[in-house]
């Protein structure tokens, strides 16, 4: 069976990798679909330090995670992250 490809950048931030990635607004459009979005890919990417990544209305990025690690991406557009397809089962 095939996994899904998702877009990925890792961002790397005071000796830390920073996995982004990037999801549709409905994945974070609740607190309950917020969870489980990242317990998804906290689990398949182990070890990693993963944000969340939708664009609003206005095709701004919105990052959601950690605070420290959101804060850190703050000010990054979508062109400013080098992404790459990722495949998960």
């Amino acid at each position: 069976m095939a996994g899904q490809t998702y877009n990925v950048a890792v961002v790397p931030v005071g000796g830390l990798e920073i996995v982004v990635v990037h999801v549709d607004a409905a994945s974070c459009s609740t607190p309950e679909m917020q969870t489980r979005s990242m317990k998804f890919f906290q689990a398949r990417l182990l070890g990693k330090h993963v944000v969340l990544m939708y664009v609003d209305l206005m095709r701004k990025p919105v990052y959601l995670g950690a605070p420290n690690l959101v804060a850190s991406l703050r000010g990054k557009g979508m062109s400013d992250l080098r992404w790459q397809k990722v495949a998960m089962a």
